[in-house]
């Protein structure tokens, strides 16, 4: 729940479940109502007002709610931001939103950090709602926990491959890692996580990445002027394996779920954390 949006200021809470919207139900056999999505897809859903009946699984109570949609300000720099915080037992806990702009030194500069003056015993990386970025950013960040390892393959439809090397000029952190995945984490993302998964760098924690990464892209210049942005190389993982479609498997399924939001739990990190 984004701090400062209209929902947050309404007192709606993460793990509030929408009973209905504007009196109708918002599923039909376990999919969003087509008749949901034309209204929220609307041309113009910010000059109206939403009536939202919600209910609260952590009382069982549900209350209506009427809100009118609005813009949260955000810069890309927040957007990008590494967050950091100290969990019990030392551990480093650093959520990554993307693979931007020098994101792998943001989080060993974090990691380093949170060591100073203190022994620390291991790494959560939260990738979740990752939705990929820069492959160097993935290369630069595998570096700071292993070195000389290969890590993807980029290969075209005639079998040519060039492959993807953690970047050994970062500073090992020597230090365990547990890293956080779930549906949101795609593209670079999944670069990342196959190759911890592979060259065991540490156990995935939650559930199946997006399955929707591919090589780099480039702009095909078509007869009429228009452009066709295809990636000339597909990817494969760490074991030549194939991501796209599929998605990477945690070592541990924990998802999350209304309840444990709503109770203000997450019951993934407790995972990671039991596990260094």
């Amino acid at each position: 729940m984004k701090a400062g949006s209209p929902a947050a200021e309404h007192g709606v809470r993460p793990g509030d479940e929408i009973v209905s919207i504007d009196g109708l139900g918002p599923f039909v056999n376990d999919k969003v109502s087509s008749h949901i999505l034309a209204l929220i897809y609307e041309e113009r859903p910010q000059t109206r007002t939403w009536r939202l009946k919600l209910r609260r699984p952590s009382t069982g109570r549900t209350r209506t709610e009427t809100i009118k949609p609005g813009r949260v300000n955000e810069t890309p720099e927040s957007r990008r931001a590494v967050s950091k915080r100290l969990l019990t037992g030392d551990v480093a806990y650093n959520k990554l939103p993307e693979f931007g702009r020098d994101a792998a030194d943001h989080v060993t500069t974090a990691v380093n950090g949170l060591r100073d003056g203190r022994t620390l015993h291991g790494v959560i990386l939260d990738l979740r709602g990752n939705g990929g970025g820069d492959p160097e950013q993935v290369t630069r960040l595998l570096g700071a926990f292993a070195h000389g390892k290969t890590t993807s393959y980029f290969c075209d439809v005639h079998g040519n491959c060039t492959t993807g090397h953690t970047d050994d000029t970062v500073p090992l952190l020597n230090l365990p890692l547990v890293v956080l995945t779930d549906r949101g984490c795609g593209s670079a993302c999944e670069d990342f996580s196959t190759a911890v998964k592979d060259l065991k760098l540490g156990p995935l924690v939650g559930t199946r990445t997006a399955g929707e990464v591919a090589g780099p892209s480039g702009p095909l210049l078509l007869d009429d002027n228009s452009l066709l942005i295809l990636p000339p190389k597909h990817y494969f993982g760490t074991n030549k394996e194939i991501i796209d479609t599929i998605g990477v498997a945690p070592d541990h399924y924990v998802p999350m779920t209304a309840d444990a939001l709503s109770a203000g739990k997450d019951p993934a990190l407790a995972k990671a954390l039991s596990l260094l």
